[in-house]
């Protein structure tokens, strides 16, 4: 009896030894593992410095301690990663993963450990090394596999053995010896994948560490095809059926243990694998991290941006891992912008392909801009994204690319809701950085000379001056003093920026070229029929530029004067002259006045016209049309005329007419139909050769004029011959 209790005490301590020292071993290893969140696996690692290196003889002497006491698999598992750790031969590191795989078959940490570590060795030791690869052979996963390898290793010996080595050996047979060596290699390298292959089938699927691992060697082999199959294996781990992205890990526990995996063992039997070693938080949270730079570098490579946009918005809104991951945020957003870069480059150089794909990506990388131009900065100083296509200068480059293009191609109301986004994200871009300052000036210049050549596309072309103004003082009554509107474009000082690339701002300029160079010193009036909706879709994003373009400096270079009509039916005339007044406004309050004489035929005061498009903006918006916008084409104002001599106003008031007066005329206006308004006001004149049309100096255009077709053919046969009747 006393010996039982002796033995039993006896074998107590055993236990309580080895399990002291098993403790103190996971202890120090513990403080040796790459994971969060002291390491965030990109820039901040380990260092393996010789506190490093003897936390990592501590925790081996005790694992080994342990494993004397008890033939533990988990202590020859753990002995042979501190091997690798410490830099020992690869045989002694899967000697002790094989003595761990033998006491415990069933446990699925052994077999992948085995195999990612041999995974590792060949992609570290070369498709030559002779030497590794027979190492590396004696423990491979498929038995048909070992007995190939084993066969070409004979083949190479017996080949050997013949050689005469007092000889110079043929070049010839030392390329058949490589190739018999790369065949090794990659015998041994589809035999470390399926083996990992094994490790996530059927309910092993969420053994994500296999995963990754098995992600990893597709990638590395480098094949065709293998980029693509890498990202589709790790793409298990980050998709759902609901979802194209999302963080679809769980934390592996060993306590469940459900689904257990049967697999072939070297003799041929079955074995089962299951979870034997549970995972920490901690090493949890890593691996999300470390498995999603991977995906995304993935992402990245195969080109999927549509799963890229998809990454990047998820994880932005993304509540369950928000502190764990919330500084790859950036990163995301700049794989997203380098593949959509890649695209466009692509594209250019194929020299082929829709030019609407370019168009796109440019349209996304401003919706990313306006969305998350703060981050811009940061993502170009990544190392993952820094290079000379994703250059600060370079990403902002393709900003103005944008806007440029959208000016090309006459897209006004986008580059107006651009900069309706710029303004609101934005609150003032003069504060923000020199580059998104640029682009937000850029923006508003380019709706500005949008604007303009818009404007330009419907003012009616210039008739003769002499006939036209004679019209003028018939259809106004003869009323000497009415006021003709007029204006002169300087196209040297539209085209004129310092932030603007020279070569695409002269694309431009030779684009529009023949439009604003006729806008030379003409009369405006009203628009014919078919674009009077067009005039009132100008007046209202003239008015909306005139109110959201305070803190932009627009390009200068239109310019109005106010003619009375009795000056213009002169035939020589100055601007200097009196009664030739200039009016000293803003470029935003030119444009509200420009397209408002356009729509209406007459020109008023600008304050009435502001006051006019305020009050149809409050209309609309009490209406729920929830946007600024003009009167209807029927509508107009009296005409607003004054007696001012020559010289510069800035339009704020006018001789005989304040502001309430001519807001009190405006709220009394006539609507009156189109019949009403082509049997008033006639049809446009008909338009003259190049070498006839000529400034405001030579030929004015006028408002509009009553005659009929008959009478205006009379009166110019008149003025042509006066001795006819």
């Amino acid at each position: 009896m006393f010996g039982w209790i002796l033995s039993t005490d006896v074998m107590n301590i055993f236990v309580a030894q080895c399990e002291i020292h098993e403790l103190l071993a996971l202890v120090y290893y513990d403080s040796l593992q790459s994971v969060v969140p002291f390491y965030d696996q990109r820039s901040v690692i380990p260092v393996k410095d010789a506190a490093w290196v003897m936390f990592c003889e501590n925790s081996m002497r005790h694992f080994k301690k342990a494993f004397a006491h008890k033939q533990d698999w988990s202590h020859a598992y753990y002995i042979g990663k501190l091997s690798e750790k410490l830099g020992f031969s690869s045989e002694i590191s899967l000697s002790y993963y094989d003595k761990a795989i033998a006491l415990n078959p069933t446990a699925v940490d052994a077999v992948y450990r085995m195999h990612a570590s041999r995974l590792k060795l060949l992609c570290t030791c070369g498709k030559q090394n002779l030497g590794s690869l027979k190492v590396l052979s004696a423990y491979a996963f498929s038995q048909s596999k070992k007995d190939a390898v084993m066969a070409i290793f004979d083949k190479m010996d017996a080949e050997n053995a013949r050689k005469d080595r007092s000889k110079q050996e043929d070049a010839g047979e030392i390329k058949h010896e490589d190739l018999l060596t790369l065949e090794v290699w990659r015998i041994l390298y589809s035999d470390c994948l399926s083996a990992l292959e094994t490790c996530v089938e059927g309910d092993l699927k969420h053994f994500h560490k296999a995963r990754y691992m098995l992600a990893q060697g597709l990638y590395k082999r480098g094949d065709t095809g293998d980029v693509e199959k890498a990202k589709d294996e790790l793409s298990f781990c980050f998709k759902s059926s609901r979802s194209s992205f999302t963080i679809n890990m769980w934390e592996i526990d060993s306590t469940v243990k459900k689904g257990r995996r049967k697999t072939p063992g070297l003799s041929g039997s079955k074995k089962i694998l299951e979870v034997n070693l549970p995972e920490s938080s901690r090493k949890f949270i890593t691996c999300i991290r470390k498995y999603l730079l991977f995906y995304l570098k993935l992402l990245e490579e195969t080109g999927d941006i549509c799963t890229l946009e998809r990454a990047y918005i998820s994880l932005r809104a993304d509540k369950r891992f928000s502190l764990c991951i919330e500084d790859l945020v950036p990163l995301a957003l700049g794989r997203y912008v380098k593949a959509l870069v890649s695209s466009m480059h692509q594209v250019e150089k194929a020299g082929y392909g829709p030019l609407s794909s370019s168009e796109q990506m440019l349209e996304k990388m401003f919706s990313l801009f306006i969305e998350q131009g703060n981050l811009w900065p940061e993502i170009c100083g990544l190392s993952e994204i820094k290079g000379p296509e994703t250059s600060e200068s370079s990403l902002y480059g393709y900003l103005h690319e944008h806007i440029t293009l959208l000016e090309r191609n006459g897209k006004l109301e986008t580059l107006e809701v651009i900069n309706e986004k710029i303004r609101k994200r934005f609150k003032n871009p003069k504060l923000s950085n020199s580059n998104c300052a640029k682009v937000c000036r850029h923006a508003s210049v380019a709706w500005c000379r949008s604007l303009i050549i818009s404007l330009g596309q419907i003012t009616p072309p210039l008739p003769k001056l002499s006939t036209e103004t004679q019209f003028l003082g018939q259809s106004d009554g003869g009323l000497e003093n009415s006021q003709l509107l007029c204006i002169d474009l300087q196209t040297d000082e539209l085209w004129s920026s310092a932030f603007e690339d020279p070569t695409q701002l002269k694309a431009l300029e030779l684009k529009w070229w023949p439009i604003l160079s006729q806008i030379k010193s003409i009369m405006i009036k009203k628009v014919s029929d078919e674009n009077l909706e067009t005039a009132n879709a100008l007046l209202r994003s003239s008015y909306n530029f005139y109110r959201e373009s305070s803190c932009v400096m627009p390009p200068s270079g239109v310019n109005l004067y106010l003619v009375p009509s009795w000056l213009a039916m002169e035939k020589q005339f100055q601007p200097n002259m009196n009664g030739v007044e200039i009016l000293d406004l803003s470029v935003p309050r030119k444009l509200i006045l420009w397209a408002y004489t356009l729509l209406h035929g007459r020109y008023a005061n600008i304050s009435v016209v502001v006051k006019y498009c305020e009050e149809n903006a409050k209309s609309k918006m009490k209406k729920g049309g929830g946007g600024t916008s003009a009167a209807p084409s029927s509508t107009s104002i009296p005409n607003a005329a004054t007696t001012q001599t020559g010289g510069l106003r800035d339009g704020a008031g006018y001789e005989g007419v304040n502001d309430a007066e001519a807001a009190a005329s405006l709220t009394m206006t006539v609507s009156t139909s189109v019949a009403e308004s082509n049997a008033t006001h006639s049809s446009n004149p008909p338009s003259f050769s190049g070498d006839i049309q000529k400034g405001l100096f030579a030929a004015p255009q006028l408002h509009h004029c009553n005659y009929t077709t008959s009478e205006r053919s009379t009166a110019m046969a008149h003025e042509a011959d006066p001795d006819k009747v």
